[in-house]
């Protein structure tokens, strides 16, 4: 019995090798050194140790074999998600590497080799202790050992004990830190924080689980509730999303510094609690919304009621390259309609389809790659496309990829979108090729709808995505053109980038023209934002790049993120150029991705509750905030870095810890609020008490 409860080298294998790939992993995304918190390696480390418990009970063979394919495994997955961060600069979820596996291999499968070959040297670099667990198991595999609870039980205690110490380090942190390990705000963020091992069982636990009953911290705009708010509503009659838009067509004075000063309501909505009050996540979620003070209607409130709407989604669009001379129609509608001069597109541990969920849908994704398919069987009533199919507009929703990359055929029609038009659905037939251009893509598609007024409409472009080579099309179509102009102010790999997004530029030129040929552009709306920052342009082996190009086309040094994911925001009408002009406005607040939603349902006139999305109206009266999944975030009287738990206060506002700990519980709040609305279906449970 001694000699079978004796703890070997064997049974530190795993615990040891888990250690040792965190800390790669730390080396490798840089930044970091050596330097990795004791939760992270408590965690690992106790991870391994409970699998090496759990294979003592079982025979030496067999517990060898278990053991080289967990280290296998865990070396596999280790170097995929270190190969993920140096592209995208962000650690993917598992639900994402699933979900997204497929459509790469298939759409992007060269950048995937280069990836692959490129990766090999981080690859081995994980897999050499496999090797060397593998040539000590071969040595014993002449020993014969039988199985021990005794020994179990001691790895199980040690690992218990690591586990107790690290969770208490966690729990006697400050909160934020608390709130990453908790709720898992994001995956890349806890991966930093906790270890790419913690990070993974805390996804599983909350994909299981889900949201669990979290309290509300306490912010800046909260109110006392009033006693019969949680009661029934007086009369339910009307539905949780009324057909009719309210209107607020305010005289052209009301603006005017000199007219008198006139009484808004607020965005706001009599709603009955008692549907969500029975779920436990949801009713915390209940109690902080009637604390919460809604914004309020504006001049802007109406403006655009019964007018069309064309969403667009630009792939990697950033506004940095922009100017009259070689993008005159992108120019022309971001200055000449409203002016967002501090907009930013928040990287949100995801890439395309988490940056269309928050343009979209006005929530925080928080699941990766998996974010916008969380909702695709939800109430998704406050999305423009429900809201205007609310109304009888034609709808229709079109991407020149493939109609199941990221499940779109399952969201998007949820969104509100009666026709879902992409390669598979349609796309190649209409314009003649598979994957064409968005040149392409706006010539062959806009009949469709052009005349079935009023419309909703929404594009996913193509032509900006990655990679950005000499030998594409587009990059040959326009490289003459883009190059004169630029002059030698960009390194080669920015121009071809610049070359994908003429085809944008051309695509909205084409769109202009048509409203303008049909009469109807002073009665049509153009939103558009990109889906994130060009991470084409980084440093990284799938793109080739030897080294960074972003901070070339921003033209100024990259050190935080709300420095590389400054963008640009479109919302255009032409009644802005002309019977409404005195409306054009410069937003120099800073304003984020989740704030288009709720600045739309009130240009638009559509019944909304202000308080039930986390972003905001950028004409009310509520502060302004754009935060990312690290819980950085600005606002207009500075920015915070939360990894350095540093404040850079904006040119004449001061120190504030009060301040900064008050944005720092809003920014969680509203990453919680995103949470439990997908997580508990929030918007189905609110109508079940206020009608159909």
């Amino acid at each position: 019995m001694k000699n079978q409860n004796r703890i070997g080298i064997l049974d530190f294998c795993l615990p040891a090798y888990f250690i040792f790939a965190e800390t790669v992993l730390v080396i490798l995304r840089g930044g970091g050194g050596l330097s990795f918190p004791w939760p992270a390696i408590g965690f690992s480390a106790g991870a391994g140790l409970i699998l090496s418990g759990l294979f003592g009970l079982l025979p030496i063979r067999l517990r060898s074999v278990l053991s080289m394919l967990v280290l296998l495994a865990s070396a596999f997955y280790f170097a995929v998600e270190s190969l993920i961060r140096s592209v995208f600069l962000t650690y993917m979820e598992p639900g994402s590497l699933v979900l997204g596996a497929g459509g790469v291999l298939s759409g992007y499968f060269d950048e995937f080799l280069r990836s692959l070959l490129m990766g090999l040297p981080k690859i081995l670099i994980f897999s050499v202790p496999c090797i060397a667990v593998f040539i000590f198991i071969w040595k014993m595999k002449g020993r014969k050992r039988e199985a021990s609870g005794g020994k179990a039980f001691y790895l199980l205690s040690l690992a218990a004990g690591l586990a107790l110490s690290a969770a208490l380090s966690v729990y006697s942190s400050d909160g934020a830190m608390r709130a990453i390990y908790h709720s898992g705000i994001s995956f890349s963020n806890t991966t930093e924080n906790f270890g790419l091992l913690t990070a993974t069982r805390l996804f599983f636990e909350l994909s299981v689980r889900g949201s669990s009953s979290e309290s509300f911290s306490s912010d800046l705009e909260m109110k006392e509730p009033h006693k019969d708010e949680f009661q029934e509503a007086a009369d339910p009659k009307e539905s949780f999303l009324l057909r009719e838009p309210y209107q607020i067509l305010l005289p052209e004075a009301s603006i005017r510094e000199e007219a008198e000063p006139v009484s808004y309501g607020k965005n706001e909505m009599d709603l009955d609690f008692s549907g969500a009050m029975a779920n436990e996540a949801a009713r915390e979620l209940s109690e902080y919304i009637l604390k919460t003070e809604a914004s309020s209607q504006n001049a802007y409130s109406g403006l655009f009621a019964g007018k069309n709407l064309i969403l667009i989604t630009a792939e990697s669009y950033c506004d940095a390259f922009i100017s009259k001379e070689l993008t005159p129609t992108l120019w022309r509608l971001s200055h000449s309609g409203f002016y967002f001069s501090d907009y930013y597109q928040p990287e949100w541990g995801g890439s395309t389809t988490s940056g269309e969920m928050s343009f979209l849908t006005g929530l925080a994704p928080q699941w990766g790659d998996g974010s916008m398919l969380r909702t695709a069987g939800n109430h998704m009533c406050f999305t423009m496309g429900n809201q205007l199919k609310e109304l009888e507009y034609e709808s229709w929703a079109f991407h020149n990829g493939a109609y199941d990359y990221y499940s779109r055929q399952l969201t998007h029609p949820n969104l509100g979108y009666d026709h879902w038009i992409a390669n598979e659905t349609g796309m190649a037939e209409l314009c003649g090729q598979e994957y064409p251009n968005d040149t392409s893509m706006i010539e062959h598609t806009i009949d469709l709808w052009i005349e079935k007024q009023p419309f909703s409409v929404y594009y996913m472009t193509l032509s900006g995505h990655a990679p950005y080579d000499p030998k594409l099309d587009v990059v040959k179509r326009y490289y003459e053109r883009v190059s004169e102009y630029c002059k030698g102010r960009y390194p080669e790999k920015v121009l071809y980038y610049i070359c994908c997004q003429m085809e944008l530029e051309n695509m909205l030129s084409i769109i202009v023209s048509r409203l303008e040929e049909a009469g109807i552009a002073d009665d049509t709306v153009i939103a558009m934002v990109g889906d994130h920052y060009p991470y084409g342009l980084g440093s990284g082996e799938a793109w080739g790049n030897g080294r960074s190009y972003i901070s070339d086309l921003m033209g100024a040094p990259i050190d935080h993120d709300w420095q590389r994911d400054t963008n640009g925001l479109i919302i255009w009408s032409g009644c802005l150029e002309n019977e409404k002009r005195e409306m054009q406005r410069e937003i120099s607040s800073p304003v984020m991705s989740l704030d288009v939603l709720p600045t739309l349902l009130n240009l638009f006139g559509l019944t909304f509750d202000s308080r039930l999305l986390p972003g905001r109206d950028v004409f009310a009266d509520t502060e302004a905030l754009v935060f990312w999944s690290s819980l950085d975030w600005v606002t207009d009287k500075g920015k915070y870095d939360w990894g350095e738990r540093r404040f850079y206060p904006a040119e004449g506002c001061g120190e504030d810890p009060a301040y900064v700990e008050s944005v720092n519980r809003r920014v969680e709040n509203a990453f919680r609020m995103s949470r439990v609305i997908v997580d508990t279906d929030y918007y189905r449970l609110l109508q079940a008490g206020n009608g159909s």
